[in-house]
């Protein structure tokens, strides 16, 4: 397998959420090449299976990134291969991840196999999981092996995030006649409140962004929404925060929800990320961190899928690349970090298969 080169057409095959097909067509191509059986499933998501018989270990990923942005800002253009490294949107988030698998799945097909290995690219991770939610449904497997990028860190979770929308309301009039019924007065205010507010343990609190509807300049809005961006541990109390914010003034606080598809699938989606932790002393991740010769798990800064996949097995999470280079125009992900990745995944393969 040219993994090189496969990598770098995945890099040129821009794949935004919702249009994965032709990354999509890539892998399967690929993993037909392998002589493995390969297919999309109904909402989408590649999946691949070697071996026949359980245990059964989930090599799991996800085909869509976030947009390129302006090239311009990008030392080489997508896919470019430069300084040891493929540099383009998703080498580390992750479709490095996502070939080191394949090398995975090839060494693994070379010697006695001891379960069954499925692969996973899941659609629609970047915003909300759609793939991962709907491939949870049916799999069962002793384990789920997530590809986000560590650093070649074994990872055993992350913190939560949740939008929440707060919505102040007005009369719409012209600026030339407006009152002083002004929903950006009350706007001030609720920022002036929310600077103060205790939120609690376990949670963090960021206005981010503020939008006026209708957003004409000579006229007031009937609605301004602030966003803010909420992140928070296990066990925090989200819904106690939203209930505090709904005091701080004459506003709808809520987390909004979006009517997601991808291929049959259809689905309602929240705009809330949830937590996820494997606990430091469970058995798998102890296996894990031995078959790697690593002594403590790490938390990711970001979420995943990990909350999905982890009401059906645990997740343990490891990938190559730095993930501090995702979503900027500086990502790119190192060949022999690829190639490391691809034999570290055969082992922990073999070490849950061995310790089931």
């Amino acid at each position: 397998m040219d993994w090189v080169r496969l990598l770098s057409r995945l890099l040129q095959a821009e794949s935004l959420p919702g249009q994965e097909g032709e990354a999509a067509a890539l892998l399967l191509e690929a993993l037909k090449g392998l002589g493995l059986p390969a297919w999309l499933d109904e909402a989408g998501n590649v999946e691949a299976l070697l071996g026949e018989r359980e245990p059964e270990v989930v090599l799991a990923g996800h085909l869509d990134v976030v947009p390129v942005g302006d090239l311009s800002h990008w030392p080489y253009p997508q896919g470019h291969l430069a300084q040891g490294a493929l540099w383009g949107r998703g080498a580390v988030d992750m479709k490095g991840p996502l070939v080191a698998m394949l090398l995975a799945l090839e060494a693994l097909s070379q010697k006695p196999l001891k379960g069954r290995v499925r692969f996973l690219a899941a659609v629609q991770e970047e915003v909300g999981g759609l793939g991962s939610r709907f491939a949870a449904e049916r799999l069962s497997p002793l384990a789920f092996v997530l590809g986000e990028p560590s650093g070649g860190r074994l990872m055993r979770g992350h913190r939560g995030r949740a939008e929440v929308w707060v919505d102040l309301e007005g009369e719409e009039a012209h600026a030339a006649l407006a009152g002083p019924e002004n929903p950006l007065f009350d706007l001030g205010e609720y920022l002036l409140a929310l600077r103060d507010l205790p939120v609690g343990p376990g949670l963090k609190l960021t206005p981010t962004r503020v939008a006026s509807y209708p957003a004409a300049t000579n006229q007031t809005p009937g609605v301004v929404r602030l966003y803010l961006d909420v992140r928070y541990e296990p066990e925090a109390d989200l819904e106690a925060l939203l209930e505090r914010l709904k005091t701080l003034g004459p506003a709808s606080v809520y987390i909004p929800e979006e009517e997601r598809a991808s291929g049959e699938v259809r689905l309602r989606i929240p705009a809330l990320w949830p937590p996820y932790r494997l606990p430091e002393d469970h058995p798998l991740l102890r296996v894990a961190l031995k078959a790697l010769g690593q002594e403590r798990a790490g938390l990711w800064p970001f979420t995943t899928d990990a909350p999905y996949l982890g009401t059906k097995a645990p997740v343990l999470g490891y990938g190559p690349g730095d993930p501090a280079l995702a979503h900027t125009p500086k990502e790119h992900i190192p060949l022999a970090e690829v190639e490391a990745a691809g034999k570290a995944y055969a082992q922990l393969v073999e070490a849950l298969w061995n310790a089931a």
